[in-house]
């Protein structure tokens, strides 16, 4: 019985070593223009469609920091509200200067055409969102 399990283990290795290696499967986005793009249309899916709970994880750690799930979640559940009326005309390339990126998003919300910068940051290994409060204009 040993000797069977000894040669089935060297046949094994032989069969192993005797096939090709596996074709390297290509990254979904091989360029990250595509993939930043990708995050700001899931990023606007998930507000549009009051999963506050995603987009938050979408968010820099900077961007969470002294803010409010509660109040982001609210903010989230109005703008479910509105996405009957609002279009995404378009998601501009982004400009991508390092760890850091730039997407003009243009989008219709009845008549009224409205622009939007989002800005992103590499972290973790991901884009993320990156809205933290100094960034954001002041009343």
């Amino acid at each position: 019985m040993r000797r069977l399990i000894l040669v089935l283990c060297m046949v094994t290795s032989l069969l192993a070593c005797s096939r090709p290696a596996p074709t390297p499967q290509p990254t979904p986005f091989a360029d990250p223009a595509d993939e930043i793009r990708a995050v700001v249309t899931r990023y606007l899916d998930a507000v549009y469609h009051g999963r506050a709970g995603e987009a938050w994880l979408m968010h820099s750690r900077a961007t969470n920091q002294g803010e409010s799930f509660d109040e982001f979640a609210e903010v989230v559940r109005i703008a479910a509200e509105l996405r009957p009326r609002i279009e995404i005309l378009q998601i501009d390339p982004p400009e991508i200067r390092g760890d850091q990126a730039s997407v003009i998003v243009v989008q219709r919300l009845g008549p009224r055409i409205s622009t939007y910068m989002f800005r992103l940051v590499y972290e973790d290994g991901f884009w993320k969102i990156h809205n933290p409060r100094d960034l954001v204009p002041q009343p």
